[in-house]
C-alpha cells in the first residue's frame, strides 16, 4: 500500500515529505501547467523536494515520437523514482512498450475499462490510474470501475497495480481500496484530512484540559 501525493506544487512537496506517510507524487500537465511553463526543471525542483519514493510525469508532446523522447528526457533526471504516465491509448502502449525495452517504468492513467487494464498488464505497467471521482460524476462508477479493474488484474496474476486517482474525500480514499485499489493518490488537503474525525478532536480537547487540570492541583 503507497499513499502519494497528486499535485505538482513544490510547497505541497514540501508539506508532504514532512508528514511520514506519503511515498511519493503524481503530476500531470494539468497540474504542471498551473505551477510552471517548464515542466522538465520543474520536476527537477520536485525531485530535490521530495527525496525519495516515486514521482510520476506525464509528457505534453503529441506523436509516439515526441513522447518517446520527453519520457526519456524526464526518466533521465532519476532513473530509479521517474514513472512515466500515460493516458490509455493505443499510441500510449506503443511508447510503454518502446520505453519498457529501455527499462523505463509507466503507467496508464485515465483507465475506464478492464481492457485498457489488460493491455497495462501485457506491456508491464507498473500502474493503472483510474479516475474514481470523475467516473462517479460521469455517472460511470468510480468504484465500479475500480472492481472491474481489480478482477481483471486479479484474473491475470498480475504485478500491475491500482493506483485510484481523483479522489476528494477520505471516505472516497477507503472505499477505493476496499474495491481493490492497491495505492492511492489525492491532494495535500485530502491526505491531510484523513487523520481528521470530530471524536477524536473532542478526546484531544479532554486530554488537554485534564493535563490543564492536573498541573494547578
Amino acid at each position: 500500500m503507497a499513499v502519494l501525493l497528486d499535485s505538482a506544487s513544490v510547497a505541497d512537496a514540501a508539506a508532504a515529505a514532512e508528514l511520514g506517510f506519503v511515498s511519493g507524487i503524481t503530476t500531470n500537465p494539468t497540474l504542471m501547467a498551473r505551477a510552471t511553463t517548464q515542466p522538465l526543471p520543474h520536476l527537477e525542483s520536485l525531485l530535490t523536494v521530495f527525496p525519495h519514493g516515486p514521482l510520476c510525469y506525464q509528457p505534453t508532446s503529441s506523436s509516439v515520437s515526441e513522447t518517446t523522447d520527453e519520457a526519456r528526457a524526464a526518466w533521465s533526471l532519476a532513473p530509479e523514482r521517474v514513472v512515466i504516465k500515460l493516458p490509455a491509448t493505443l499510441d500510449a502502449v506503443r511508447v510503454a512498450t518502446i520505453l519498457a525495452g529501455d527499462g523505463v517504468r509507466c503507467a496508464l492513467t485515465a483507465v475506464y475499462s478492464p481492457a485498457q487494464a489488460l493491455l497495462a498488464h501485457e506491456v508491464g505497467c507498473v500502474w493503472v490510474i483510474p479516475y474514481v471521482d470523475r467516473a462517479a460524476r460521469l455517472s460511470v462508477g468510480g468504484l465500479v470501475v475500480v472492481d472491474a479493474l481489480a478482477a481483471i488484474l486479479a484474473a491475470l496474476q498480475s504485478s500491475t497495480r491500482i493506483l485510484a486517482a481523483s479522489l476528494k474525500s477520505g471516505p472516497q480514499v477507503v472505499d477505493s481500496i476496499l474495491h481493490g485499489a492497491h495505492d492511492i493518490t489525492a491532494p495535500l488537503d485530502v491526505l491531510r484530512g484523513l487523520a481528521a474525525h470530530p471524536l477524536t478532536e473532542s478526546a484531544v480537547r479532554e486530554f488537554a484540559q485534564a493535563g490543564s487540570q492536573e498541573a494547578q492541583a
